[in-house]
């Protein structure tokens, strides 16, 4: 034998890295002791739990504000625009 690990992998996959991203996933897979395509599958995995979590919490859009939630938010501009005190316009 040929001292490989039998993987399971069977489909040739060729990119293109700068020679620092190589060095960095070889030393990370090195000290992970294990191979650099199961760090960039456990990239992956992350990426895509990542992903799903962002497109089920999305943000409420300004322009979907019920008529209830504009109503206090006007109330609210209101307040902060009135002054209690009244000042004496001298003339």
């Amino acid at each position: 034998m040929s001292g490989k690990k039998i993987t399971g992998r069977t489909k040739q996959l060729s990119l293109k890295a700068t020679p620092k991203f190589h060095q960095r996933l070889k030393e990370l897979a090195t000290k992970e002791r294990c191979l650099m395509i199961e760090v960039l599958e456990q990239a992956m995995e992350l990426y895509e739990r990542k992903r799903t979590i962002k497109e089920n919490i999305q943000p409420i859009s300004r322009n979907k504000i019920t008529k209830s939630n504009k109503r206090s938010r006007d109330n609210e501009q209101e307040e902060q625009n009135t002054n209690p005190k009244k000042r004496k316009i001298s003339g």
